[in-house]
């Protein structure tokens, strides 16, 4: 009588219902496997066998049946809002009340704890859900492990609020992903074995180890070469040791990228970690990585780079299939994405975005530009870091040039555990990449001094704080060959300004280029001299890495620090970091060459920002999923995205595609972010009601500009807010 029972439905050109028991089984099994290696198999089995029991009503039998006839006749689902998930509920609670919160939201998303209660309570007295506890061991394929074989899974993770409230993260994560993975093998048996063809770990290890030997020998013996080389090698040998958290303190140019990636997949293969999760700050220059790593390791499927600006060549073609799958669970070797996508889907509640988070756990994760980790977040950062390597065998690498001490604990800051030093003498190396000279202006400049001081050197970089200021300082340089950077620019417009840039770089033409801090951090490009307003001293010494980059000017570049006398600033943890910054640089035996100043400069900045503004910490300790998911936001903006007309034909292709379709397609979302500016929303309201902006199809939610749109400045400035603070 069992196999009366289904889960769900055939497929569309199928007839094979899919046995619910089956479903059960398959998923329990697979949520298991996940698991086992993480410590809770039996608490994953559990979840597994109970998550659907609720299907077995007679109501929700009928319902999938109506399903099935409304798919033959052509006529839209029936969508009544019938309850499937209390029933595994109710029968969790009485063996181990952590996987209730699991079950109740594997489809709509984790509640409150306070909630799942009140929930429970109502779910008792409908007549479906009896029903279906009534039946559940007709269709539960074998028995539910015990209350004292969860308990002591439970004892061993979670023996504070903070590790239960991680543990059920990482069990969520187990129980949706095994679920739409099975769900997905019974619906679309193409797109399950196309998951399978991945490239493994120690592939991908050997194209590596290949292009970099090539590399190596085919470089001239330079001092830079010399360093990178140490560098790697100091990488190679680092890997041996055991799994933790470690430190890649590496001067610009030093080869960071390459030898960070040498040391995880190293690191993983003699370990036995699952994967390389390479985490970036900025879509800026994550393409830019991802491209070097394709490039390196020649399939295309060994690299998953996820991220809101992605675009596909070509959503039917196999690899691009293949990519937009392996982005809902992060099942790759290699996965390069930003660090918001890493840190929002581990304190997510929603399914889709919780999915890769049990592939986070016995991973090596390196943090790139690490001290551009939100200064208000840092905390639930940092414990939520400090857990997955304490009790799920991970690996984090804290990789820049400026580390942010984030190591120990005291009243600041609880930090990670002790991070071993992977380079054996970092000094040594800023020492000898000693590639610019630092000034310090002392008296504020005008705008037209700023202008006078770029105008002097045919190639100049000036980096400011503000779109506002940026723009300002472009109006006043007059001239007309200069170039912007900002993101008033959309990225496809972004990525076209960086390359002019290096082209004009190299070819030794005139290149002036006025920037917010969307340069720092990470782009590659060189400059004999760079000027940069008073900020953040990470920034400072990150817009110096633009400069002399690859250190082949006598003597050094030049880079001025200086004040401008009317220039803006932004609020909050930006303003006390610049505060903190101009007191260290007035002592003038502050060494910007030397990696502890910034050690000394972050635990001074730790003291006078709240590291936890949202209570993010408190409401994890409440089990307060929905509440935390809502708060924990690394891009504290209230904007909205508007299509910009940088490239028209791109755009009006776009735009009918998805008035053709009357909705917008993923592939179409990914595409437009190629092409979008994100705009204040109290700008957007006025713009919208100015006949500004348009929506595409109504409902959409994706708008398009009609106003103006520079050629050089992007956006028109009335979008600017004094108050930006990520450019």
């Amino acid at each position: 009588m069992a196999d009366l029972f289904v889960a769900h439905t055939p497929p569309p050109d199928g007839t094979h219902w899919h046995s619910l028991k089956d479903h059960l089984a398959a998923t329990a099994e697979l949520a298991q496997r996940f698991a086992k290696p993480l410590g809770f198999g039996e608490l994953a089995r559990a979840a597994g066998l109970l998550h659907d029991i609720g299907k077995c009503s007679d109501e929700f039998q009928q319902y999938l049946r109506d399903c099935h006839r409304a798919a033959h006749q052509g006529v839209p689902a029936p969508r009544p809002r019938l309850d499937h998930k209390s029933a595994g509920a109710l029968m969790a609670a009485e063996v181990c009340e952590m996987v209730v919160p699991v079950l109740l939201g594997h489809h709509g998303g984790m509640l409150n704890l306070a909630d799942v209660g009140p929930r429970l309570d109502t779910a008792v007295d409908s007549t479906a859900v009896r029903e279906a506890l009534e039946r559940a061991k007709m269709v539960v394929p074998g028995p539910v492990p015990s209350a004292e074989a969860l308990a002591g899974e439970v004892l061993a993770l979670a023996p504070t609020e903070l590790d239960a409230d991680l543990l059920i993260r990482l069990l969520y994560s187990c129980l949706v992903d095994s679920d739409a993975l099975d769900t997905e093998r019974h619906f679309s048996p193409a797109a399950a074995d196309l998951r399978d063809d991945s490239v493994a770990l120690s592939a991908v290890w050997e194209a590596f180890e290949r292009d970099q030997r090539q590399l190596m020998e085919g470089s001239p013996d330079t001092l830079v070469n010399r360093v990178r080389r140490e560098v790697y090698e100091n990488c190679l040998a680092a890997a041996e040791l055991p799994p933790g958290v470690f430190r890649l303190t590496v001067p610009t140019g030093g080869g960071k990228t390459r030898s960070a990636f040498a040391f995880a997949v190293r690191h993983a293969l003699q370990h036995g970690l699952q994967r390389v999760i390479y985490a970036i700050p900025y879509t800026s220059i994550i393409e830019q990585t991802a491209d070097v790593f394709r490039n390196i390791l020649g399939d295309p499927r060994a690299v998953l780079e996820h991220h809101s600006a992605v675009e596909p060549d070509d959503p039917e073609e196999e690899t691009e299939r293949w990519r937009g799958l392996a982005c809902e669970n992060w099942d790759a070797p290699l996965v390069v994405t930003t660090t918001v996508q890493l840190f929002e889907s581990l304190f997510a509640a929603r399914p889709h975005r919780c999915r890769k988070v049990h592939h986070v756990a016995r991973s090596v994760i390196i943090l790139d530009e690490v001290q551009t980790l939100p200064l208000p977040l840092l905390s639930p950062i940092l414990d939520i870091l400090r857990s997955l390597v304490t009790r799920y065998g991970t690996t984090v690498v804290l990789c820049t040039a400026t580390q942010p001490a984030l190591e120990g604990n005291s009243r600041y800051l609880q930090g990670l555990p002790e991070a071993r030093e992977i380079i054996r003498e970092p000094s040594r190396h800023f020492r000898e990449l000693r590639r610019v000279n630092y000034r310090m202006e002392p008296e504020p400049w005008t705008w037209e001094q700023t202008a006078t001081a770029m105008r002097q050197s045919p190639q100049c970089l000036a980096v400011l704080n503000t779109k506002k200021d940026s723009l300002r300082l472009l109006e006043t340089l007059e001239d007309p060959d200069a170039l912007y950077l900002s993101t008033l620019l959309c990225p496809a417009h972004r990525r076209r300004v960086l390359e002019q840039v290096r082209e004009r770089l190299k070819a030794g033409l005139p290149c002036r280029l006025v920037s917010t801090q969307v340069i720092e951090a990470g782009v590659d490009v060189d400059f004999p001299r760079g000027l940069r307003a008073e900020g953040p001293l990470d920034r400072i010494a990150q817009a110096a890495g633009r400069v002399n980059r690859e250190g082949l000017l006598p003597g050094g570049g030049e880079v001025i620090v200086f004040r401008p006398a009317e220039g803006g600033m932004p609020l909050g943890p930006y303003k006390t970091a610049t505060a903190h910054a101009v007191q260290m640089l007035s002592d003038l035996a502050t060494d910007l060459h030397d990696p502890e100043v910034f050690a000394a400069y972050f635990r001074r900045l730790f003291q006078d920002v709240d590291l936890d503004r949202h209570q993010i910490q408190h409401e994890r300790k409440k089990l307060r999923f929905a509440n935390v998911a809502s708060k924990f936001r690394l891009i504290d903006k209230d904007t909205v995205a508007v299509l910009v007309p940088y490239d028209r034909q791109a755009v009006e292709a776009l735009v009918t595609s998805v008035q053709r379709a009357g909705f917008v397609s993923r592939a179409a979302w990914r595409e437009a972010q190629q092409h979008s500016v994100a705009i204040y929303r109290h700008e957007f309201q006025k713009w919208l009601a100015d006949g500004l902006i348009c929506e595409v199809v109504p409902g959409s939610g994706l708008y398009r500009w009609l106003g103006s749109y520079h050629p050089v400045c992007g956006l028109s400035s009335e979008a600017l807010d004094p108050a930006d603070l990520m450019a």
